[in-house]
């Protein structure tokens, strides 16, 4: 078994047939029992799309967003998951993972693009990522972070 948002359940209940204020006393007695808790939801995605699956806060944001979590228990999880976190080693090794089968030193302009747009769609803000391909020895243009 696994977590669940309160959105997810109600949407599972809807799908089968159950009338919307039953399916609100379900859902308010799960909440009651501790059956079902979003800050502990939120807090265990945050944990896995870091942690684990090497996602940047952006995409983890995302993810959580998705579930139909409200932003704020979105931003504590996430706020929560990164400070314990170091940010930077996770997006070296995202970067190393995702420069890995590309040769070794300068890199040309397209596979900087495609590197680049990699790491944003992984959740991570394209300005350090230019510092590291920049440290890299990538060529790159004068205002590439902007």
């Amino acid at each position: 078994m696994r977590e669940l948002s309160k959105a997810q359940v109600r949407q599972r209940l809807r799908r089968r047939g159950v009338e919307p204020d039953v399916a609100e006393t379900v859902i308010a007695s799960l909440v009651e029992i501790g059956a079902l808790n979003e800050e502990r939801l939120a807090r265990a995605a945050a944990r896995l799309e870091t942690s684990i699956k090497g996602r940047g806060p952006a995409r983890t944001r995302a993810k959580l967003k998705a579930l139909g979590l409200p932003s704020a228990t979105v931003e504590a999880a996430v706020d929560a998951t990164l400070a314990d976190m170091d940010l930077d080693a996770l997006l070296d090794r995202a970067l190393e993972k995702r420069l890995r089968g590309l040769p070794a030193g300068r890199l040309d302009p397209a596979a900087v693009r495609r590197v680049v747009g990699a790491m944003v769609r992984q959740g991570f803000a394209p300005g350090p990522v230019f510092a590291r391909l920049r440290r890299r020895g990538a060529d790159l243009p004068d205002d590439a972070e902007s």
